[in-house]
């Protein structure tokens, strides 16, 4: 079992940030943590739909975004615990997310949640494998009585959005819009991302409408259907 428990630390950390999501039947709530800037701690579960025991590990790092791209950084603002856990089949974990100093700031902090499910490498079949599944889940701490405020411009085949508020702007089903013949082109369908504080959201649309035709984008954004201005189109 010791044996085992190593093997599930060091296979996690060879999956890096960019590993991508296999297979799995973990569930996992709430998909979306919000935190308090004074709440001490908070909640999720996890269960293991599967008939077999699975062995997961559970990384909490700092999100960022720099250049319309997503950095994970080391901090020190809350922990996860436990950070390593064996689920039974059809089994339930409770896990916590603690603070471990205050996280006052003036916009919204965001970090993400890192599940890895880890193969038994003792066994035959695990030792050729590497990371079965892997969840990134939002955390964001601080966010109430916050407001995000957006701005567009496009660039190079690419509608960016820039976040000049406090709080996390979350995007969904993003496409063109005219507004004098109700008209529309698709961008995107589906999540597509967030834009944080301070920093901007990118999304490839390099197929857009003739020159002059539109200066707007609609979108869900945080739930809600909204309509941007575009600076700067072709």
């Amino acid at each position: 079992m010791l044996n085992r428990l190593k093997n599930i630390v060091f296979c996690a950390l060879l999956a890096g940030p960019g590993s991508m999501l296999y297979a799995g039947q973990l569930t996992v709530a709430p998909l979306t943590l919000t935190m308090a800037p004074t709440q001490p701690n908070a909640t999720y579960k996890l269960t293991n739909g599967s008939d077999k025991e699975s062995f997961y590990q559970l990384q909490l790092f700092a999100w960022e975004q720099i250049d319309g791209k997503t950095q994970l950084l080391k901090q020190d603002d809350l922990i996860v615990t436990p950070p390593v856990t064996l689920i039974p089949g059809n089994g339930e974990q409770l896990v916590r997310i603690i603070r471990q100093r205050p996280t006052q700031s003036d916009n919204e902090k965001s970090y993400r949640l890192i599940i890895s499910e880890v193969p038994d490498t003792e066994s035959p079949q695990g030792a050729n494998l590497r990371v079965l599944l892997r969840m990134s889940l939002p955390v964001f701490v601080g966010g109430e009585g916050k407001e995000y405020a957006l701005k567009a411009y496009y660039k190079d085949g690419t509608l960016r959005v820039k976040n000049t508020g406090t709080k996390h702007a979350r995007f969904s089903d993003v496409f063109w819009t005219n507004q004098d013949s109700n008209q529309q082109y698709d961008i995107q369908k589906g999540l597509l991302g967030y834009a944080l504080p301070g920093a901007e959201l990118h999304l490839p649309a390099d197929k857009t409408p003739p020159k002059g035709a539109i200066r707007f984008f609609s979108a869900t954004i945080n739930g809600e259907s909204q309509t941007i201005m575009v600076e700067d189109l072709p």
